[in-house]
């Protein structure tokens, strides 16, 4: 049952792999396409511009992820540190 879940509902990491899958599987498709109805040519160009835009999306998604990451592995446990802290010191005032 857990298994048939995870299918339905994938957790956010598998989604991006999907994704990303996705993504490639349709450019391969329409460079397939081209390159049946145009030739080489066309097929090339589709084929870079899918890699263009891996690119930019790789230079805008790549710094918010990491940035992301290191916010959570550094604020959060400040921040419950300082919770911590403060419950202690306001159940030490009372």
């Amino acid at each position: 049952m857990r298994f048939w879940q995870t299918i339905k509902r994938p957790p956010w990491p598998l989604r991006i792999i999907y994704f990303v899958l996705a993504f490639y599987l349709v450019f391969g498709l329409i460079a397939v396409f081209a390159w049946f109805e145009f030739g080489r040519s066309a097929e090339q160009q589709v084929v870079e511009l899918g890699w263009d835009l891996t690119t930019m999306a790789g230079i805008i998604l790549a710094p918010v992820l990491l940035v992301g990451l290191l916010v959570g592995l550094i604020a959060v446990p400040v921040h419950r540190w300082i919770s911590r802290k403060l419950v202690g010191f306001i159940e030490d005032r009372d």
